[in-house]
This record gives structure tokens, sequence and C-alpha cells, in this order.
């Protein structure tokens, strides 16, 4: 019985991966009905709010993913690619966990005879702390979430015929050792932008050019007798590549819409890599090392229980976007539902593959693309690639402004007070300021590592706008907690938030009271996360006034509940900054 529902469900598959036409109802609702029993999900039907189990993300089983996971590979295969290299290569993993349209392992496998995948397990990135405050700089839950990665990575890898070679420690110290012992000619790696990581990539150069290798190595050499490894550093994480903006670096519009219009209007976005089926052979090796628990990186273990559970990898990451494009059919839909707060739907969650280079933004570019030539084209198609403009964006502002996107004053060199009072933020990330909105958008966070778009401007709003916080005690708190955190995307849209980045509206500010009406008008999403105020009337959850804490604070432009006048939170935040903000 089991073959025979697996064989029903890939024609059904095979149909929704390739579609011809848009699927059926009848097509959906059986697919639905097959694997609903294999997700962790509470019946959608029900009316309570506190009967929402944790949802995983994405929702499929197992054989499902594999499958969305080998059509897909398929679909990117070409027999038409030749490799012209000698010698050996290494492939150093970074923040590019993914086999489909890597540049980088393309290009190691392209130009060598064999290739060696690395990952280092930088004590430096699990077991550091945030530049300026001290927080865990990798908290358990994205902990976890790269561990998934890593061992997804190396079972898709040796799908090709190559495996991972694990190894803890610097890569400045284990990346040149491993040139030298294997006669690696080139180490192949995607180049990122900001400083830590630029650092990393100039102690590794600065090692390989220490290492001789002989002239046998399958790299030519005009230097005499010097025969060291290269790094090359491969442009990769973005969907406009940086050799074809129209703009150099140094000159990237300081506003969002001015550089959206010109990539739109004067550039092109790049094809997939297409690869080999097989990316062998592998180097002989003899200890290939374990995907490291997450008690061996040095970060404490933390179930979800509640909410969203992300898996981390590139199968989940393929599948997430089979899910939400063309099994759910929810990408037309994408514009409408984007500011909700609830559920695993509303958006399509693709940002923490992003975030660790699960999932590449060219092939969301080109399921787009299929989708509206196969299904319709409209606002919400277009949307998600707007969004994906923005996180490019972000990290092309990160090359052009370098580390000012992390010092107060950002970008522009704003000169404001803020302040640091313990207080208030430990109120702010502990979600117990007294306004059901932010604490549930606070809960939510520390719980899954994951909050929506709107509930992060929220929450941004109310820290820095209405407690007068340095911004950037919020920014590293999430760089400890968030699944998707980057540093360009992080630090680009907390001094957007901050009104000391790339924002014409540097004073935007989001009123709470109205937020909550529009965006969760019958207070579901804070019912469920504040447990506390679920028996209350659906119009009092977010208005709870007396019956929930004490507010932390007043609003900068009013109190939902109508208590102005507390003198002891008004001098909390005397700090804030003046000046009229522009309400949201």
């Amino acid at each position: 019985m089991a073959i025979f529902c697996h064989t029903l469900s890939s024609l059904s598959l095979k149909k929704l991966i390739n579609p011809s036409k848009p699927t059926s109802t009848f097509t959906y609702i059986n697919l639905h009905i097959r694997f609903q029993a294999m997700n962790s999900i509470s019946d959608s039907s029900s009316s309570s709010s506190s009967k929402v189990m944790c949802q995983l993300v994405p929702g499929l089983d197992t054989n499902e993913k594999e499958y969305i996971l080998d059509q897909t590979f398929e679909r990117y295969t070409s027999k038409m690619v030749k490799r012209n290299g000698k010698g050996a290569a290494i492939v150093w993993f970074r923040n590019d966990l993914r086999v489909l349209d890597n540049e980088v392992l393309f290009k190691a496998w392209v130009n060598s005879e064999s290739v060696l995948p690395v990952y280092c397990v930088d004590p430096r990135l699990f077991q550091a702390s945030t530049c300026y405050f001290g927080f865990p700089k990798t908290g358990g839950l994205r902990g976890q979430f790269i561990v998934e990665c890593l061992v997804d990575l190396k079972k898709n890898l040796m799908k090709r015929g190559l495996n991972l070679l694990i190894r803890h420690g610097k890569p400045e110290e284990i990346i040149p050792a491993l040139a030298k012992d294997f006669a690696s000619h080139t180490v192949y790696a995607q180049k990122e932008t900001c400083s830590e990581e630029v650092n990393v990539e100039k102690l590794v150069s600065k090692a390989l050019r220490r290492v001789h290798l002989p002239h046998s190595t399958g790299r030519s050499t005009s230097q005499g007798s010097a025969n060291s490894p290269t790094l090359q550093l491969v442009w990769g994480g973005t969907m406009y590549h940086l050799d074809d903006l129209p703009f150099s670096t140094n000159s990237i519009p300081d506003v969002y819409t001015q550089f959206r219009k010109s990539v739109e209007a004067r550039c092109s976005i790049r094809s997939c890599a297409k690869i080999s089926m097989s990316l062998g052979p592998a180097p002989r090796v003899e200890d290939w090392g374990c995907v490291p628990s997450i008690e061996q990186l040095g970060l404490q273990p933390q179930e979800v229980s509640k909410g969203m559970r992300f898996l981390g990898g590139e199968t989940a990451a393929l599948s997430r976007v089979y899910e939400y494009f063309w099994k759910k059919d929810f990408l037309k839909i994408y514009k409408e539902t984007r500011n909700g707060m609830l559920g695993p739907d509303y958006s399509t969650k693709f940002s923490p593959w992003l975030a660790s280079g699960s999932l590449s933004p060219r092939f969301i570019y080109e399921e787009v693309k299929r989708y509206e030539k196969g299904r319709l084209a409209n606002d919400s198609t277009y949307w998600v690639l707007f969004e994906l403009i923005w996180r490019d964006y972000f990290r092309f502002i990160s090359f052009k402004y370098g580390n000012s996107i992390f010092h107060i004053g950002g970008p522009r060199n704003v000169e404001r007070r803020w302040s640091q009072d313990q207080r208030l933020f430990d109120s702010w990330r502990n979600g117990c300021t007294g306004y059901p909105l932010i604490d549930a958008n606070m809960k939510e966070l520390s719980a899954t590592g994951f909050m929506s778009n709107r509930g992060r401007q929220i929450v941004c709003s109310f820290l820095v706008r209405d407690m007068g916080i340095d911004w950037r005690m919020g920014a590293e708190w999430f760089e400890t907690f968030l699944l998707d955190y980057d540093p360009c995307s992080n630090y680009g849209n907390w001094t957007y938030g901050a009104g000391v980045g790339n924002d014409p509206r540097e004073d935007r500010y989001f009123s709470i009271p109205k937020q909550a009406q529009t965006y969760d008008p019958e207070g579901e999403y804070v019912a469920y996360w504040l447990p506390q105020l679920q028996e209350l009337p659906k119009e009092k959850r977010n208005f709870p006034g007396k019956l929930y804490m004490e507010q932390i604070v007043p609003l900068k432009f009013g109190n939902p509940n109508g208590h102005r006048g507390q003198d002891r939170a008004s001098a909390a935040r005397k700090t804030n900054y003046g000046g009229r903000a522009r309400k949201t």
C-alpha cells in the first residue's frame, strides 16, 4: 500500500513540478489529504488559536521532499557541461550551503579534475559574542538550523559523487593545510561584503601564499619557482550580479526606489548554473568528519514546541518553494497576505534558506517566471521579486558603506542621543512591555527564531521611537536569534528603521493601535503567543488595559488605553530624540 501511495503522489507531484496548466482542485485536495498526516499541524478549521500546534515548514513528508529535490536537480542538470581543468580544487563552503545554482561549486568543478568540498566550524561564528553588547553571536535555534543545512548539504553532495569534509577551527589555518595536503591549486569561495567575513578572506589568502606546491598541480605559473594556491572569490547570493549593475558600488543610489528602477530597466538576471549529474570523483580522504551536534558547537539546544519549526537544508528549501508556489498556489495572493503574522502561509518564508545559502535567489526568480508562464502573472508574482531586490540592495549597500552600517550613526552618520536603559531593553527583548503586539512578536522570536516582516518593523519602531533605545541593541538581539540573520539585511533594516540608514522618511513611526487594528483585528496573533489574553473578547485582546501587565512606557503618539501620564515611564524615555515622526 505504501508503494502504491508513493506512486500516486509521484505522478501528482510531477504534474505540479512540471505543470502544463493550473492544478485542479481535485488534485490539490488529494495531495493535501495524502500528506496531511505527516505534518505537525493542528486542524485548520479550529476557531481557537490555543489549539494551533508547532507547524513544520515546509509541511511535506520525507518522500515528497526527496522527490521534489530529485526532480528539481534533474531540471538543472546538463550533459553539455565539460571539465577543462587539471589537478584538485577546494570548495570552501560558507554562506552558500547548496548544490543547485552554486557558482562556487560550478567553477571549481569545471576548472579541476577533482573537487574537495570543505566546511570549517569556526569558533568565531558559534562561540563569540556580538560587537557592542555581548549577546551570543549565534543562538541555539540558528545553530540547529545550520547543523541541519550541513547534514543536508553532505547528503546532496554524496548523491553527486562528492562528500563534505568537516573540520573544526579557523579557516585561515584549515584551508591552507588542506591545500598543501591535497596539492590544490585553487580554493573557491563565495565573496562576502562585511568586515568580519572579509577579514577571514584576507587571512586565508595570506596564508595560502605561504604554501608552496609542486609544479605538477595543474596550474601554470609565471612567477618563477613560486607556485602557491590562490583564493578565488566568486560573487553569489544575490539575484542581480554585482558585475551587471549599471553603476559602480561607490555610486549605488542611496534610495531603494532609484536603485530598483535602474536595475529593472537596465539589467538582466543571469540564468541558474547547470551542472553535471556526477561531480566526482572525490579525493581520497581517510576521515571526512561528522556534522557537529548543537552541543559540540558550544550552544544550548532549544526545542520549538509552538509556532513554526523551520527545517534546515537545500532539500527543505526547494520543497518550500514547491509547496508555496505550486502545491498550495499561494504565490498569486502573496501581495495581499504578506503582512500577516500568524501561520506559515501568509508569506513565502524563504528567508532562512536564503540567509544560509541553501536557496538561490536566481532559482526563485526562475520559478516565479515559470509560474507566470504556466499559471498567471500579477502584482503578487512581481512582489516576490520586488522583495528580493530589497535583499540585493542591502547587500550592495554594505559594499558601499562598509562598517558604517554597524555604527550608531549609520551610513549617514546621524548624531542622535540614544538610551541604553537595561530595564527598558529587557522588557522589550523578554516580551514584557505591556503592549500585546510587541510582546507577542518578541515571544515568537525567542521561541522560533522567526518574526514576520510586519512584526519586525513594529518592534523596531517601538524600541527606537517609543523607548528611545539604542537601535544597535535591537539589531544585535536579532543577530542572536534570527534564523534568517545575515549582516547586510539585518543591519540594513535596523538602520532603515532607526532613521540612520537609507530611508527618505527618516522619522518613520509605526503606531501600535493602528498596526493592531489593521493586521490583527481579532487578536488571534497576540492570543496565540500570550495565552492569558485568549479568554478576552476579540476586540480587547490588543487593548486589554489593566487586564494585562502595566505598560513600560507611554506611546509617543498616544496610548491605546488612555494611560498617558506615567511620570516614571516618561522619565525613562527622556533620551528619545525629538522631532515629529510620521505615523504608519
